[in-house]
């Protein structure tokens, strides 16, 4: 896995990761990972069975098949924990996408920054922009202890802003 770059000046940013949807992944892997230890004992043909009967499952290779997707999905859990969502800089506000981060990522400079606020349920962030348009950022992925830092940090950034 790659690591994330070195920062020059780390005090000087805030970073999000995904945490919260990193706990989704690592949930999902643990099911798998028991489904695939659940095949293999059902494959073995001395546990989980009654004596003299057959194995239920034909061979201990069908526990490849959860195994496989447990591993993905415990990688996709420490991708999302070790790398950023949303980073607050001196320049601006940085957006990663779950898809390609480092290739579709978005950058809207304080300058572009008309207002922004996260709303009361600390769920969505809506960041409006000079010519009318919006970009809405949904909150899910960070965890909730972290959210009122986000919305504490936007809002003393942009000043005069409150709650929408």
């Amino acid at each position: 896995m790659a690591k994330p770059r070195k920062i020059s000046e780390p005090e000087k940013e805030l970073r999000f990761t995904r945490a919260r949807q990193a706990l989704t992944f690592v949930a999902l892997g643990v099911a798998l990972l028991c489904v695939a230890v659940a095949i293999e004992i059902k494959a073995t043909p001395l546990i989980g069975n009654a004596a003299g009967e057959a194995p239920a499952v034909s061979s201990p290779w069908w526990a490849a098949i959860p195994l496989l997707p447990a591993l993905w999905s415990f990688w996709t859990a420490a991708h999302c924990a070790r790398h950023a969502f949303i980073i607050l800089t001196p320049l601006g506000i940085e957006l990663f996408p779950f898809w390609f981060p480092a290739k579709n990522m978005r950058v809207v400079y304080w300058s572009e920054v008309t207002a922004a606020a996260v709303d009361e349920g600390l769920r969505n962030m809506t960041v409006d922009l000079d010519g009318g348009s919006k970009i809405f950022v949904a909150l899910a992925p960070i965890s909730r202890d972290r959210r009122p830092l986000l919305k504490r940090a936007v809002e003393g950034r942009v000043p005069g802003v409150g709650d929408q």
